[in-house]
């Protein structure tokens, strides 16, 4: 590509925003009602004994893709299961990751709609979630006894994986 077509080419492209704006005080509000309606949900999944919030989040968002994929192509993917019998801890995990994915569908309106900038939005919409469920600081993982006791009802978190390597590394 020569140097004018490049020159052109970035004058084309529209700034992202990296902060909120006003004009967008309403969406930011949704994503803060839906982080928090989340939050809600994974406590539910949390008070039912022997479960595991990401397991069965996970777990649960994994039966609502193979619904959509059903439902988006129904020439290509057969129903597997009926969502509406699901029982108690299912139940619970499949409100919380429909709400998930509504989370995620008001993030990827601000970097597809809304014009922001893709890795900002991640970032901030992580936050709001993070705050919403009780999280101070997001990208630390020091406390990870805490963290892991967040998740699940285990008292015990699992032993890094890591400490293995570094065992035989120093070996």
């Amino acid at each position: 590509m020569t140097r004018k077509k490049q020159a052109k080419h970035k004058e084309n492209k529209l700034i992202k925003k990296v902060a909120w704006s006003e004009e967008d005080e309403e969406h930011r509000k949704k994503l803060i009602e839906c982080a928090e309606r989340y939050a809600k949900a994974q406590q539910e999944v949390l008070s039912i004994p022997g479960t595991s919030v990401i397991e069965d989040i996970q777990y649960a968002m994994s039966l609502l893709y193979e619904e959509y994929r059903a439902n988006t192509w129904p020439d290509r993917f057969e129903h597997k299961y009926d969502l509406s019998l699901t029982e108690s801890p299912t139940k619970e995990a499949l409100v919380a990751g429909r709400i998930l994915e509504e989370y995620s569908d008001l993030t990827t309106v601000l970097h597809r709609d809304l014009n922001y900038d893709i890795y900002w939005a991640v970032n901030e919409t992580g936050e709001i979630l993070d705050k919403a469920i009780g999280y101070d600081n997001h990208l630390e993982e020091s406390d990870s006894m805490e963290v892991y006791c967040a998740y699940t009802s285990s008292p015990v978190p699992p032993q890094p994986e890591y400490n293995n390597i570094r065992m035989l590394k120093e070996a």
